[in-house]
């Protein structure tokens, strides 16, 4: 995802609350989009939000998260030249609106939307307010720990390993094809989206990439939620290992310059953390952004 299409997202996702009062970042219309198989019948679509998963198998289509109704179209148009089929199963990975919004227009085409309990839970408490909410659309096939099916010679899983980026991720599997769509769970080298108001957990962060990368295997295709390029929103298991080093590096940052005597205030005005200068902001004032997460959570700990 591009920088301009993040901030749509963003202020779509927090209605700008988490922006500096004087930032004024106008809506930007996506004029450009990805869609790109990655093997087997199985790809990736990016325009503005989070990364879709899609498959299409002649004995099934599957779609994960929806963008928003605008790009949502678009993607399905896409998809139709792929298959005239209905899609079996549109799931999604979390509640926020980059995510889901695109729910209320992919639903007509859907036969069933599945997500775990806690995002359908977070999308009708957090996602409101907004002109995108008032046609919300939940998942009717919910759970809580662990879904599977099998769609003809694919089998499907879906893992929630517990409170992570928001209190409702899960991690998407196509066992077969050995393909997984992490979410959120990773903004491959740009600063990720926290908000502990969403239930998100550093900590947590931490370990559910640690059970991700301790589950699958290294031939493992893992699709991304953002990330500054088309091109980057899919990887291998070291960038699991660079967003789980990320987080960790951030709250030790954090914990030590606490330690030192150093002001919240103070703390805030860190311009980089030594091991990860490499990573990019999709919008201003994103490291400040998590270093507040970060404060916030060990504060409470």
């Amino acid at each position: 995802m591009k920088r301009k299409d993040f901030i749509k997202s963003a202020l779509l996702i927090s209605g700008g609350l988490f922006f500096q009062r004087n930032q004024l970042l106008a809506y930007i219309k996506e004029d450009s989009f990805t869609f790109k198989e990655l093997r087997s019948g199985i790809g990736f679509y990016t325009n503005s939000g989070g990364t879709i998963g899609w498959m299409v198998h002649d004995d099934g289509v599957v779609v994960i998260d929806s963008q928003f109704p605008d790009t949502a179209e678009v993607f399905e148009n896409l998809l139709k030249k792929k298959s005239s089929g209905k899609i079996d199963i549109l799931f999604n990975t979390h509640h926020h609106r980059d995510h889901t919004a695109g729910n209320s227009y992919l639903s007509t085409y859907s036969k069933s939307i599945v997500a775990n309990s806690n995002c359908v839970r977070l999308q009708k408490t957090r996602n409101v307010g907004k002109e995108l909410d008032k046609n919300k659309v939940y998942a009717n096939n919910i759970f809580d720990k662990n879904w599977s099916t099998n769609l003809g010679k694919e089998k499907l899983f879906a893992y929630h390993f517990g409170p992570a980026h928001t209190g409702g991720d899960s991690i998407f599997h196509f066992v077969n094809s050995n393909i997984v769509h992490m979410g959120d769970l990773v903004f491959n080298r740009v600063y990720p989206w926290v908000n502990k108001d969403d239930e998100a957990s550093l900590s947590g962060w931490i370990k559910y990439l640690d059970d991700a990368i301790n589950h699958f295997d290294n031939d493992s295709i893992f699709i991304f939620g953002h990330s500054y390029t088309p091109e980057k929103v899919h990887g291998n298991k070291n960038d699991l290992r660079f967003m789980r080093n990320y987080i960790e590096a951030l709250l030790s940052l954090v914990k030590r310059e606490k330690k030192n005597g150093k002001k919240n205030e103070e703390i805030l005005e860190t311009e980089s953390i030594p091991e990860f200068k490499s990573m990019k902001a999709l919008w201003k004032g994103a490291l400040q952004a998590n270093i507040k997460a970060a404060l916030i959570e060990l504060a409470n700990s």
